[in-house]
């Protein structure tokens, strides 16, 4: 009886969870990934919000190179 208690208190408690839960497609979770991008929230990605995110990717990118933090990158780099 208890176990009996114990398995519906469980599956009360999940089978909510799992009917919310979508299941995303490879597209889904990329647009969602490039709408984090939307820094004011108006519900799209501006050129300058889209410039700031490359940017900060090529001022990585280049820090990464620059071995030595000179703020130049050498062949030798």
């Amino acid at each position: 009886m208890r176990l009996a208690l114990l398995f519906l208190a469980f599956t009360s408690f999940l089978l909510p969870q799992v009917a919310s839960c979508e299941i995303s497609s490879a597209t889904d979770k990329i647009v969602a990934e490039f709408m984090e991008l939307d820094i004011d929230e108006y519900g799209s990605v501006s050129y300058d919000e889209y410039e700031l995110m490359v940017m900060d990717r090529l001022g990585d990118r280049f820090i990464e190179m620059d071995a030595d933090g000179d703020e130049e990158v050498t062949v030798e780099e």
